[in-house]
C-alpha cells in the first residue's frame, strides 16, 4: 500500500476507543547494519517492544497490560516473517488492541529511525517526511523523436495513461541513394535532404509544443507537484521554450544523463539522489523563509511556544518541525488542546496541523541551521 498524504491525514485524525501500537522498522536491505544474522531493525524492534512492555507493566491499567502481552508476540512474529519484498526499505504498522486499526505500509523510502509507540492514537510524525518526500514527481524524458512521461511516487516508478508523444514522419523519408548521374542529380539529392531536415525540424517543434501543452493540461490528473526534465542540453533548451508557465514553474531540476532508453526502475534509481537533494533544498528554504518573516515582523512564528500557540488557534498554514526534537520542557505553557504526555508534544502538533488543514513539513535540525535557530519548530501563518 503506497503511503500518501491522504493516508497521513486519515491516521492523524483517527480517534480509536482503545490504544494503538505504532511500529516503525528501518528494514532497508542496503543498510550494512541489516546484513547480519540479527539485523539492526529486528534488534530495535525487540528493544522497543520491551520498553513499552516495561512501562505498561509498571502502570495502573490491567487491561492495557493484558492487551499488549497478547499483541507483542504477534507483532514480532508477523514482522520477522515477512518476505524481504514485503518489508521493502521500511515498514510502518498500526495495530489496534481490539482490531479497530490494522494498517501496514511497506515503504520504498527509508524511515529516519526505528520506533515502537503505545499511545491513544496512531503515532504519525515519523511519516510526515515520507509523505512529503514521496509525493508524486513527474519525469519528462525528451529526445529528438519522443517525449516520454514517467511518475515516481514513494520511489516507485509507473507510467501514466498516454505516456509518450512521438515524432510522426508521415510519408517523408531521407533520400538514401547515391548522387550519381551528373551534377543535376547531386543538386536534387541535396535539395531533397535539406527539405527533409527542415520538415523534420518543424515536426519536432510541433512534437514539443503538443507534448508540453498536453502535459500541462493533465497536471491535476497527474498530481505532479514537482517535475524533473531529462534531456541533452540542446534538446532541453528547445523543449523548455515550449513549456507553459504552470509546467515550467514545477521543474525542480534538469538532468542530462542519458536515460531515454532505460526502463522505469532504472530511471527512478538514477534520479533518486537528485530528487532527495531537491526536496531537502526546498524544505530548508521553507525554514529559512519562516525565520526571515518572523524577524521582519511578518506572518510567521518561530520557537515552540509561539508556533504551538498559533497552531492551537488555527493560524498556521504550514508547520515545519523536527519530529525528534524534545519539546516536553514547555508542555505546561501551552493550551489544553495540545495536552497529553509531554514527550509526545511534537506528535500532537502534527495532529493539530492536520486537523486545521495546515501543510506539514518534517526536517531534521541537523540539516537546517534555520530550523535549529528556531528551536526545532516554526510556522508560516495564515494571518
Amino acid at each position: 500500500m503506497v503511503f500518501t498524504r491522504e493516508a497521513l491525514r486519515t491516521l492523524a485524525a483517527a480517534e480509536p476507543e482503545r490504544p494503538i501500537v505504532s511500529v516503525f522498522a528501518c528494514t532497508d536491505p542496503r543498510d550494512p547494519a541489516n546484513t547480519s544474522a540479527s539485523p539492526a531493525w529486528h534488534v530495535a524492534l525487540r528493544n522497543g517492544l520491551s520498553a513499552v512492555a516495561e512501562r505498561l507493566e509498571s502502570g495502573d491499567s490491567r487491561d492495557d497490560r493484558l492487551a499488549f502481552r497478547e499483541l507483542r508476540p504477534r507483532i514480532e512474529q508477523e514482522l520477522t516473517g515477512l518476505e524481504a519484498s514485503e518489508r521493502a526499505r521500511s515498514v510502518a504498522w498500526f495495530i489496534g488492541v481490539e482490531g479497530a486499526i490494522s494498517d501496514r505500509f511497506a515503504l520504498q523510502l527509508p524511515l529516519r529511525e526505528d520506533a515502537v509507540v503505545w499511545d491513544a492514537k496512531p503515532f504519525v510524525s515519523p511519516l510526515v517526511d515520507i509523505a512529503d518526500r514521496g509525493a508524486p514527481v513527474g519525469v519528462i524524458l525528451v529526445s529528438g523523436e519522443i517525449v516520454r512521461l514517467l511518475q515516481i511516487e514513494q520511489a516507485e516508478p509507473s507510467e501514466p495513461d498516454h505516456p509518450a508523444y512521438e515524432l510522426e514522419l508521415g510519408d517523408w523519408r531521407p533520400f538514401g541513394g547515391s548522387a550519381g548521374g551528373g551534377p543535376a542529380r547531386g543538386t536534387q539529392t541535396t535539395s531533397h535532404q535539406e527539405r527533409f531536415e527542415a520538415r523534420v525540424d518543424a515536426w519536432r517543434h510541433d512534437l514539443y509544443e503538443t507534448a508540453a501543452s498536453q502535459t500541462a493540461k493533465r497536471l491535476d490528473e497527474l498530481r505532479w507537484e514537482r517535475i524533473v526534465l531529462v534531456s541533452e542540453p540542446e534538446v532541453a533548451s528547445r523543449f523548455r521554450g515550449a513549456l507553459p508557465r504552470e509546467l515550467a514553474e514545477r521543474i525542480i531540476f534538469e538532468s542530462d544523463v542519458n536515460l531515454a532508453g532505460k526502463g522505469a526502475s532504472a530511471v527512478a534509481e538514477a534520479l533518486e539522489p537528485a530528487i532527495e537533494e531537491a526536496w531537502l533544498a526546498r524544505t530548508r528554504g521553507l525554514a529559512e523563509l519562516a525565520l526571515a518573516r518572523a524577524r521582519a515582523g511578518e506572518a510567521a512564528a518561530v520557537g515552540p511556544v509561539e508556533t504551538l500557540s498559533a497552531l492551537a488557534e488555527g493560524r498556521v498554514a504550514r508547520l515545519i518541525l523536527d519530529p525528534a526534537r524534545d519539546l516536553s520542557g514547555i508542555a505546561g505553557m501551552l493550551p489544553a488542546s495540545l495536552g497529553g504526555p509531554p514527550e509526545l508534544l511534537g506528535e500532537r502538533a502534527v495532529e493539530a496541523a492536520v486537523a486545521t488543514g495546515a501543510e506539514v513539513t518534517a526536517l531534521a535540525c541537523a540539516d537546517s541551521a534555520a530550523l535549529s535557530d528556531a528551536g526545532g519548530i516554526a510556522g508560516l501563518l495564515r494571518y
